[in-house]
């Protein structure tokens, strides 16, 4: 297979987003933990809520259902797939893994807790999607630009050359503008995550579950207009859309503060003989 040389404009692109991906969510997280505004406990709950729901779970249980003739004719209908797969069944694992980890959380959910856990599942998802696939990135423009390469050695042996010719030409398709918006998206998605947590928790918190349905359907509804927007408006409007519903996400959640850890009302006990008038 001859050299194919990536763009160095598109190679530095894969680089900063690996680094918005990958090294600033963890700089993110220490530098909020020196400054006491995240715990350690939650935050890791959080990265184990988004782990395996996703990763263990999920992920395995479509992979398996790839397979499956009916499960493929059935993704041939994009909007019903989308609306499905990549909306309910992400937000059923999703928001389930939320409400048991604020179950497990339940005698500490104050809104330090909400950020924490929130951070934590949401930058997880980022740094195991989002920062992987622009290592992946990185590698395969190294592999493809010297074929004989250690890189091409040690991930492109014994692949089919027509595969490869592919996902060259797939990447000379990307833009550095693509690749900068799809680290907006993931912006767009952490703030998302909080919003989502913040329900989940005021549900278990305050003992009113249709908070938890309420997350669900967002998950369901941002998931499904992320991917038909794309198809019918373009990549653009979509990521403006998806961002100015995270602005409104964060506001929400910043908001939040306010009443989170209010007391909650006792319930007047009940006058005894003698007391009332």
């Amino acid at each position: 297979m001859d050299p194919i040389v990536i763009s160095g404009g598109l190679t530095a692109a894969f680089w900063a987003a690996a680094f918005c991906t990958l090294a600033l969510p963890v700089i993110l997280l220490i530098a909020l933990g020196v400054m006491k505004k995240i715990s350690a406990g939650p935050l890791f709950l959080g990265f184990a809520s988004f782990f395996v729901s996703q990763i263990v779970l999920r992920v395995p249980l479509l992979q398996a259902l790839g397979g499956q003739g009916w499960f493929q004719s059935f993704a041939t209908h994009t909007a019903v797939y989308a609306l499905v797969i990549g909306g309910f069944t992400a937000g059923l694992f999703e928001e389930t893994a939320r409400l048991a980890g604020a179950a497990i959380l339940k005698k500490k959910l104050t809104y330090k807790t909400m950020l924490s856990f929130g951070l934590g599942h949401g930058l997880c998802e980022v740094i195991l999607i989002a920062g992987m696939s622009q290592v992946n990135n990185l590698i395969l423009c190294a592999a493809l630009a010297d074929p004989q390469g250690a890189a091409a050695t040690a991930f492109l042996s014994g692949a089919d050359p027509a595969v490869l010719q592919a996902v060259a030409a797939q990447l000379a398709a990307t833009t550095p503008a693509m690749v900068g918006l799809a680290v907006v998206e993931r912006v767009s998605a952490v703030l998302y995550h909080l919003f989502a947590t913040c329900l989940v928790f005021h549900a278990v918190k305050r003992g009113k579950p249709l908070y938890y349905f309420a997350a669900l359907l967002a998950h369901t509804l941002f998931n499904f207009l992320a991917v038909m927007l794309n198809l019918w408006l373009g990549m653009w409007i979509m990521e403006a859309v998806l961002l100015a519903a995270g602005v409104c996400f964060g506001l929400y959640v910043r908001g939040a503060r306010r009443w989170f850890d209010a007391p909650q009302a006792l319930p007047e006990a009940p006058a005894t003989p003698g007391e009332a008038g």
